[in-house]
């Protein structure tokens, strides 16, 4: 009896055309569909080479491997759906995934988006359950896989302003973050993050908009893989991460585990970026914006390139930005290398001059950027905190006035390192 193609094989779809087949094999293996290989417009994924037959390739297993969640997420799905192979999370909870796919038993087909009504309290009360997850919020036979590390759940938001749970894979437009519960040290991580996106907008770096829900006490954000169309609709935008775009699977996202450093990000962006110039200046005031306010975590998966709305291929606008310096047991080490540096403390204004030649800009060009984003940094901080204080929860309210001070001190002082020889209104 030849087996079931549903149980060996999933199928990849973007809208409705067929994109091709993933194998059950190890390595995984992946297959265009003829029809998208004989598209006019660009038919390569990600790092996947646009070929006919079947594909196995590092960049196959990073492409997939990074739309999973990652290390204690990863195990809790592991544990309780009894998925311990790629490709079988993939078939367990890989539906509606980050950007524009989606991934369903072969012989399936995308179905209509459905959504099932809830409440802001109804959330919280599914929250505040001893060992409750966000990945619980998910309705029955709900397969959205949000990648990362982080506990979260998808959500959609239309103009009532009311949540909805997608049902099968029905995308979402918000992404919920509640307060981080396994690491006892780190506290109210959902106002940490809301406040440092914040302050990011208004430093006037493209960011993803988000907002503070007091009742789930979580960061609501916004996707910006998803698209509402004029029928009210909502469409997805294709989004690869750069650790997607090297091939490297997420356990080595960090530079000194492989992945990609400042220069490999750098050129990432002039390779695919529409706007090269302007990309590459918003990725620096992100690498100084992250020193300024104790955001150790700035790694290759925290950046992403998408066909943005309206056309052209840019760098998206930046995400999973907190201040992950003032938990004590947190790495003390930045996730990218300055200059060779990777110890704040330690970083120099040479070390910015050797991380300038080395992406191919002038030391002047990026020095004036991190000039200017110290000068933006502290008066923005404050503005997010004016705007956000009043939902705060009061050991919240707290964890902001820690935080306002944490960063104008940072602030002044990496950039009284990092640009010595100018002049600073700080």
């Amino acid at each position: 009896m030849m087996p079931d193609p549903s149980s060996t094989q999933l199928a990849v779809f973007f809208g409705d055309q067929l994109v091709g087949h993933v194998f059950d094999s190890a390595p995984l293996s992946f297959a265009y569909s003829a029809e998208w290989l004989a598209r006019p417009e660009t038919a390569q994924i990600a790092a996947i080479t646009p070929e006919a037959g079947p594909i196995s390739s590092a960049a196959v297993t990073a492409f997939f491997e990074n739309l999973l969640p990652e290390g204690e997420l990863r195990r809790f799905i592991v544990s309780s759906k009894k998925a311990s192979t790629l490709f079988a999370l993939l078939r367990e909870v890989a539906g509606d995934t980050a950007g524009g796919f989606v991934i369903l038993p072969a012989g399936q087909q995308p179905e209509r988006p459905a959504y099932q009504a809830t409440t802001w309290a109804a959330l919280a009360a599914r929250l505040g359950q001893p060992s409750a997850a966000a990945l619980d919020l998910q309705a029955p036979q709900t397969r959205i896989s949000l990648s990362g590390a982080q506990d979260k759940a998808a959500i959609a938001l239309f103009a009532d302003g009311l949540p909805q749970l997608p049902l099968g894979t029905s995308p979402s437009t918000h992404i919920l973050k509640p307060d981080i519960k396994r690491l006892a040290k780190v506290w109210h991580s959902a106002a940490n993050e809301t406040l440092i996106m914040r302050t990011a907008a208004l430093c006037g770096l493209p960011t993803a908009e988000v907002f503070y829900e007091p009742l789930t006490q979580a960061c609501v954000v916004q996707r910006f893989d998803r698209q509402l169309r004029p029928d009210g609709s909502l469409g997805r935008l294709m989004q690869y991460d750069l650790c997607q775009l090297s091939a490297i699977a997420s356990d080595k996202k960090y530079e000194k585990e492989g992945g990609p450093g400042v220069a490999e990000c750098a050129q990432l962006i002039r390779h695919y970026s529409s706007v090269p110039a302007v990309d590459l200046k918003n990725f620096l005031a992100w690498l100084f914006f992250n020193l300024y306010t104790g955001n150790n975590d700035g790694h290759a998966k925290n950046l992403s390139i998408y066909r943005a709305p309206g056309g052209g291929i840019r760098l998206t606008p930046f995400y999973d930005l907190m201040c992950t310096r003032i938990y004590p047991g947190l790495s003390r080490e930045f996730a990218l290398a300055i200059g060779g540096e990777v110890l704040p403390g330690a970083m120099t204004r040479g070390h910015v001059e050797q991380m300038a030649q080395s992406m191919g800009i002038r030391a002047a060009f990026a020095l004036g950027i991190a000039a200017d984003m110290a000068q933006r940094v502290p008066v923005a901080m404050e503005a997010a905190i004016t705007a956000v204080q009043p939902d705060l929860s009061p050991g919240a309210k707290t964890l902001a006035l820690r935080l306002q001070s944490f960063v104008r001190k940072t602030t002044q002082q990496m950039s009284k390192r990092l640009l010595s020889k100018l002049v600073l209104n700080v």
